[in-house]
């Protein structure tokens, strides 16, 4: 402490007492001062000059109360008083040498004592001020210590890393998070520069970014490559930072990164799956109309050929029967887009998967053996598979029909593999299928392979690669996969070759085993009265016109409400009921629970374009005998007639 500074700190010590005490202090020098003023003349008159010597005692009170001021003003006023006295006795031969000796006294004892107590008590403050400073800082450095240590706590919990860099890019300090990050330990990093971790394109990147005072980039470290971190980095000017110039916070983005990457897919596949199940909804409902009208198309041609005079030209029965066929044609075409929309009837049986492969390869052995050579691995002992016959022969045609084709001509190798797989609960999210038993179908070729810009509009309808595809054969396939409850994809593709694999779902002990089909009696069907209820003017015009070319009666409505009223005049006269699925205003099953409400024993014959869930519930009807498939031909419309009652109509044409 500098000296000037103790007085002022002397003065607050003095304040610090209080008022009370330094009046007492002042008051006690004052009354000494007085007695021995009011004492002075008897006390001469007794001992003579030396009573000049008593002044010393209140002077060394006030030293000793006031210290060397009070000392001082209490000499000067006792000085008077002697002074006064020394000029009322001037007789006395001693005293003005008494008055002189008291005065030195006065000055040596009280002012040196006063000058020693305000030394003490200056001291006492010091040491006083000293404590409190001392305790101070103690203080102030055991918080700042709590301070450091809760700092260095939070940034070591810190689940992101920390560390502090120098000038030349070193570290100065790293905490745990940083060293986890870097596949290293906190002491090892010290000293280490940042850019020894990072990749070379990594390491050049931030370098560029550096120069631009980039506060944030990406990173990848060197021996893992693929954790990504994001680095936020700070500059600062701070004194006391160990010489540390920037700061940088480093994040693991690797889950985030992985988990943003999981989603788009699932959004891809969702958005996929959406636009594929609309178009399986619109292939649906232009597949029953185009049914609709591929029914007067083929009615009428069929009709007409019935009709060709014996001497018409060649010509004409040709271009009928033509007609025909690219009638029936695209009848298939229509067919494979209701199995795309799924919406075709299943006849599901437990089938042996690799008899059923040998049985779609031999039908396909000389287009096979002419484009690619033929390598057969199929399983052993593997369970049977619940699906329908034709569809599964059909899904087998499409995908050998399609790895020929990515051969460009090239004679490559078709592979067909067969086997057992056990969808677990993770897979079963992967193909969107429930876990269970089930066999895998693989086809593959030496193709071209598929390019991924062209991976997810593969299975569209009316999408093809090749110029005189139609672009259904895939996207049906894919329909009768999700249809038997099952997947339909690509396994693997490259430059070498493309693998489709198809899932199929074990059979369980309640599916039913093929059963042989029933014979058609070739005996013409008998006259029947029917009534024809169907909301296309094609379809009732050309149905009706095939039954009458087969002999029946027919008698047609255009509504449920109409077909009602002409069934309620003359219940007993229809021998059969053939009932269109879909109507405008009413349902077919609306429709039927009607006309047994007015007679419960009429048969009726269902039929529609689609094939499919729909009409599951009519077929278990009662009385419902049949059901028949859009376009119509005579030969599916003599297989239903055949069916009604079999026994009286055998007996009606023996009488004749």
């Amino acid at each position: 402490m500098n000296p000037a500074g103790m007085p002022g700190s002397s003065g607050r010590s003095a304040v610090e007492r209080g008022p009370r005490e330094t009046a007492v202090r002042c008051v006690v020098p004052t009354l000494l001062i007085l007695a021995y003023w009011l004492a002075f003349r008897p006390l001469h008159g007794g001992v003579g000059s030396p009573t000049f010597l008593l002044g010393l005692l209140p002077c060394l009170a006030a030293a000793a109360l006031l210290g060397l001021r009070g000392a001082i003003v209490a000499v000067l006023v006792v000085a008077a008083i002697d002074r006064s006295f020394a000029l009322e006795f001037p007789s006395s031969d001693t005293s003005p040498l008494a008055g002189a000796v008291a005065l030195l006294a006065k000055l040596l004892f009280a002012g040196g004592l006063g000058a020693v107590l305000d030394v003490r008590r200056r001291e006492r403050a010091l040491n006083a001020q000293l404590r409190h400073e001392i305790e101070v800082r103690q203080l102030s450095q055991e918080s700042l210590r709590r301070s450091e240590g809760l700092h260095r706590a939070l940034v070591q919990s810190l689940g992101e890393g920390v560390g502090l860099f120098d000038a030349e890019d070193r570290v100065v300090f790293a905490n745990q998070a940083l060293a986890t990050l870097l596949r290293t330990s906190s002491e090892a990093l010290v000293g280490q520069s940042f850019l020894e971790f990072l990749a070379e394109s990594s390491e050049r990147v931030q370098r560029a970014r550096f120069t631009k005072d980039t506060r944030s980039y990406e990173v990848v470290l060197r021996d893992a490559a693929s954790t990504l971190l994001l680095v936020t980095e700070t500059r600062f000017d701070e004194p006391n930072t160990q010489g540390a110039v920037k700061l940088r916070v480093v994040r693991d983005l690797t889950e985030r990164v992985v988990s943003e990457r999981r989603q788009r897919d699932l959004e891809r596949e969702l958005e996929r799956s959406q636009s594929l199940q609309s178009l399986a909804v619109m292939a649906g409902g232009v597949a029953h109309d185009f049914n609709n009208l591929l029914c007067g198309v083929v009615g009428n041609a069929e009709v007409a050929q019935r009709r060709v005079p014996t001497d018409a030209p060649p010509m004409l029965s040709q271009c009928l029967s033509e007609i025909v066929t690219y009638a029936e044609e695209a009848a298939q075409l229509s067919k494979q887009m209701l199995a795309y929309a799924g919406n075709r009837s299943l006849v599901i049986e437990a089938l042996d998967p690799n008899v059923e492969l040998l049985t779609a390869l031999r039908l396909l052995h000389a287009t096979v053996e002419s484009k690619a050579r033929l390598v057969l691995d199929l399983g052993e002992s593997l369970p049977e598979v619940a699906a329908d016959r034709f569809k599964l022969r059909q899904v087998i045609t499409n995908l050998v029909l399609n790895a020929l084709d990515a051969m460009d001509g090239r004679r490559g190798l078709l592979t067909l593999q067969s086997g057992f797989v056990r969808v677990t609960e993770g897979e079963g999210q992967r193909y969107d299928l429930r876990p269970g038993d089930y066999v895998k179908v693989t086809v593959t070729d030496t193709g071209s392979g598929v390019p991924d810009a062209l991976r997810e509009r593969l299975f569209e309808p009316f999408f093809s690669t090749k110029a005189p595809g139609r672009g259904m054969g895939l996207a049906a396939a894919l329909g009768i996969a999700r249809a038997h409850q099952g997947w339909l994809g690509i396994e693997t593709t490259s430059e070498s070759g493309t693998s489709f694999c198809i899932l199929l779902p074990a059979a369980r002990e309640s599916t039913p085993r093929p059963s042989s089909i029933p014979s058609v009696s070739t005996l013409p069907p008998a006259a029947r009265n029917i009534l024809l209820i169907d909301a296309e003017p094609a379809v009732r015009a050309v149905t009706a016109r095939l039954l009458g070319e087969l002999g029946q009666r027919v008698v047609t409505a255009d509504s449920g409400r109409l077909g009602l009223e002409l069934f309620s005049q003359e219940p007993e006269a229809i021998d059969l009921v053939v009932l269109d699925l879909t109507m405008p205003e009413q349902s077919g099953e609306q429709i039927l629970d009607a006309l047994r409400g007015v007679r419960d024993d009429v048969p009726v014959v269902i039929t529609s374009g689609f094939l499919a869930t729909d009409a599951s519930k009519l077929l278990g009807a009662p009385n419902v005998i049949g059901f028949l498939n859009k376009p119509h031909t005579l030969t599916s419309l003599e297989m239903v007639l055949a069916s009604v009652d079999p026994s009286a109509a055998r007996a009606q044409q023996l009488t004749h």
